[in-house]
């Protein structure tokens, strides 16, 4: 009861000082930049295997640096997020992005590229638990499923943000130019962060930080149903952390011959039914009184559109498809939902990193897998310059790896209990 009093007790104060809705959204205009990074290198595919002479294996394991730092440092920053607040760990989590990106524009070494990319990822660690545990501290709790949704979305415009919009800007001043411009972007939000979010904004628990710190960690990582969601909500994210933000825009720009920035309307289509949808999951799942019927729907779904999706040769029936993939993967944000719902509130931003550390586990080592499978059905075809060529078919085959990972995510969901409120 002490815990519960002194938590309500904190969110008013904030009301009554603060203005939450500046807070939380400052925190997702981070989100919308964090994803935008992330997704860019799928604009740039063509250039950076060119510029390094890599294969897409090499390409895989260089984008998939950003997911290494992401995963591990997702319960560290969720320990700080739930005893420290979020101010200060935003802003230099703004900052470590904006060097990695640079570092990343100014290579010429591969290995310096990764890098590059591990710091990216290391500053946007943070940003989407902030937004979830921002949400459960200044607003009321029965509304949480609601702003993940809408956190989710404003993710999708860093998405949409991070495709043509990019696309374009590329194809008039340059990759690196580009990426420099977003990274000075970066620094107008970590001004505004430190503007807007006090410097206390968390839940009073135990002074003894450290003590705390291994019991909870100890706690959540012990807590099998979040296990269960992490890996779950990881296999359903894989049309996003796989498909459109790395081979989807290849794979169009192959199969229909078109440029970047026609290709780049398939990430964009589907990142746009992920956001439409992300809201009306949440009232679905209420309104069913079931977050795993929802989300097993959304599973089974999304597997049978895949398929074709991979074969059709219309691109404006493809674009139709990846539109209701996005709709229906959606319902992955109910995944944080559950998580938090297994673990006490004091100890919501730790439950959530590691559910969200998981998701990001199983994108990491997928991104790179599909890399290795289209080198492996690769027929021997070389461009300008000795980069390789990948036919149409060497991304048909290694695509429907996705489908199949959906069926894993299926078998998992039978062990994820309901925790519906």
């Amino acid at each position: 009861m002490k815990t519960i009093k002194n938590f309500e007790s904190n969110r008013s104060d904030m009301k009554n000082k603060n203005n939450p809705w500046a807070i939380w959204g400052i925190a997702n205009i981070f989100y919308l930049y964090e994803v935008l990074l992330r997704v860019s290198p799928g604009i740039i595919a063509n250039n950076l295997m060119s510029h390094y002479n890599i294969t897409t294996s090499m390409l895989g394991v260089m984008v998939s640096f950003f997911y290494y730092s992401y995963t591990l440092l997702q319960i560290p920053c969720g320990l700080i997020l739930d005893k420290l607040g979020p101010r200060n760990l935003l802003g230099f989590s703004v900052i470590l992005s904006m060097v990695g990106s640079i570092l990343f524009a100014l290579t010429k070494c591969v290995y310096v590229a990764q890098l590059g990319r591990f710091l990216v990822g290391a500053g946007a660690a943070c940003a989407f638990i902030s937004c979830l545990q921002i949400a459960s501290t200044v607003f009321s709790l029965k509304y949480f499923a609601i702003f993940a949704g809408i956190t989710n979305m404003m993710g999708t415009m860093g998405a949409l943000c991070g495709g043509f919009p990019v696309a374009r800007l590329v194809n008039s001043i340059g990759w690196r130019e580009s990426i420099f411009i977003l990274a000075l972007v970066g620094a107008v939000i970590a001004i505004s962060i430190f503007l807007l979010i006090p410097k206390v904004l968390k839940i009073p628990e135990s002074t003894d930080i450290h003590k705390s710190f291994s019991s909870i960690l100890r706690k959540v990582v012990k807590n099998k149903q979040i296990i269960l969601s992490g890996f779950m909500g990881g296999f359903m994210y894989l049309p996003i952390s796989v498909f459109s933000e790395l081979w989807a825009i290849p794979f169009f720009m192959t199969k229909y011959n078109v440029s970047n920035e026609i290709a780049s309307f398939s990430s964009s289509i589907l990142f746009i039914g992920f956001a439409l949808g992300s809201i009306p999951v949440a009232l679905v799942a209420k309104k069913v009184n079931g977050y795993m019927k929802t989300i097993r729907f959304s599973i089974v779904s999304v597997a049978l559109l895949f398929i074709p999706l991979i074969y059709v040769q219309s691109i404006g029936v493809s674009f139709v498809l990846v539109f209701l993939i996005g709709i229906l993967t959606a319902a992955e944000v109910l995944v944080f939902t559950c998580a938090k719902n297994n673990e006490p509130s004091k100890n919501a931003g730790t439950a959530i990193a590691f559910a969200n550390g998981l998701i990001m586990l199983v994108g990491s080592v997928f991104q790179p897998v599909l890399g290795f499978l289209l080198d492996v059905f690769w027929t021997g075809g070389l461009l300008h310059g000795g980069v390789r060529l990948y036919e149409i078919s060497c991304y048909q085959k290694a695509i429907l790896t996705l489908p199949i990972c959906l069926v894993v995510a299926y078998i998992l969901s039978i062990f994820v209990k309901e925790t519906i409120k």
